[in-house]
């Protein structure tokens, strides 16, 4: 559009692109710079981050453990900078190893021969091609942006599959014939769309901990000699959630010329819970006491921690470690986590 003077703020511009047109990005980019304007990228690629003017570098963890800048200046100055992931990555000094070449047969996994066949798939630009994926397996669907990728699994395989399932869908794209799916009892599409729109949904309980952590606290003695029960704990029903914002920890106002306004809860402070549920301190190591509220602030690290001598709740949370999403807190509403961290938590979840 030929504009000047404008601030381009680009938020990973290379997600889904093909390593070939990365230089092309690069090129545009340096093209709107040249013209007189300023791009802040938010990027992990380094190709990108190679060819930035500038680069800032933010962290040196995530969560709890991020929030600094570790390094600011050209690529060159930034890849000399001590204590920075992403410097040691640029430098060489850390790499990704990929791992050795596997066998193709899997020792108790489901037989090579077992294949899904989609057949004729003509959707879009897919040129009536027959495709065989093998079962048991990790498969990549690999090419330039654009070549069909997304087509042949979103717009074919998947409505395909939940076609021969029973569920509800659109019409699968155009195809001649789906063989194989009976060897198959169910289809999970993980992708990054946002989980919810609802501020009382949270890490813990999206992959049920909640469950497991209301039930501990119910079967503490305070609890037992009051008759409380693991109810008692939700902040979304129950007697034991806050009367006054009804378990959300925040007031609505609603104003009539501006946008609305929510404002910490004067009643629970924003834990969302009456003051006699928070009397209940469920014990931990070194001495250490908490409350259900305090149990929601807590990280995943922290939790496990904390609960290791609860193997059921150890049990939920340990998938969100293994995603890489330790840091976040249990009840962190879900609406504030990222693409990238909602596609995490849902394959925790599963």
């Amino acid at each position: 559009t030929s504009l000047v003077n404008t601030l381009f703020v680009l938020d990973e511009p290379s997600i889904g692109l093909h390593p070939r047109d990365m230089q092309r990005v690069i090129g545009v980019m340096h093209r709107l710079r040249d013209a007189g304007n300023s791009l802040l990228v938010v990027e992990h690629d380094p190709q990108i981050m190679q060819q930035a003017d500038r680069l800032l570098d933010l962290g040196p963890g995530a969560g709890e453990h991020g929030g600094g800048i570790v390094a600011w200046g050209r690529p060159d100055e930034v890849r000399a900078t001590p204590g920075s992931l992403t410097a040691d990555y640029l430098a060489g000094r850390r790499s990704v190893r990929l791992p050795p070449p596997r066998a193709a047969a899997r020792e108790g996994g489901v037989r090579p021969e077992t294949w899904l066949e989609v057949l004729g798939a003509s959707q879009h630009n897919l040129r009536d091609i027959d495709v065989r994926l093998p079962l048991g397996r990790l498969v990549c669907i690999t090419g330039v942006s654009g070549s069909g990728k997304s087509t042949l699994v979103q717009d074919v395989l998947h409505p395909a599959l939940l076609k021969h399932f029973g569920r509800p869908t659109e019409a699968a794209g155009a195809h001649r014939a789906l063989r194989g799916a009976e060897a198959l009892a169910e289809v999970v599409f993980v992708d990054q769309t946002p989980i919810g729109r609802t501020a009382r949904s949270n890490p813990a309980s999206y992959v049920g901990a909640f469950d497991a952590l209301r039930e501990r606290f119910a079967k503490l003695p305070a609890s037992r000699e009051r008759g409380w029960t693991a109810g008692t704990f939700s902040f979304n029903s129950g007697t034991g959630r806050c009367p006054s914002c009804s378990g959300s920890g925040f007031e609505h106002v609603e104003m009539q010329f501006l946008s609305d306004v929510y404002l910490r809860c004067g009643e629970c402070n924003g834990t969302r819970y009456r003051a006699e549920t928070l009397e209940v301190k469920h014990p931990g190591p070194g001495g250490r006491e908490a409350s259900i509220a305090d149990a929601l602030e807590m990280t995943v690290t922290e939790a496990l921690e904390f609960f290791a001598d609860v193997p059921e709740l150890a049990a939920r949370l340990a998938p969100l470690a293994e995603v890489g999403r330790d840091y976040l807190a249990l009840g962190q509403p879900v609406p504030t986590l990222s693409g990238g961290e909602a596609q995490r938590l849902k394959l925790a979840g599963h």
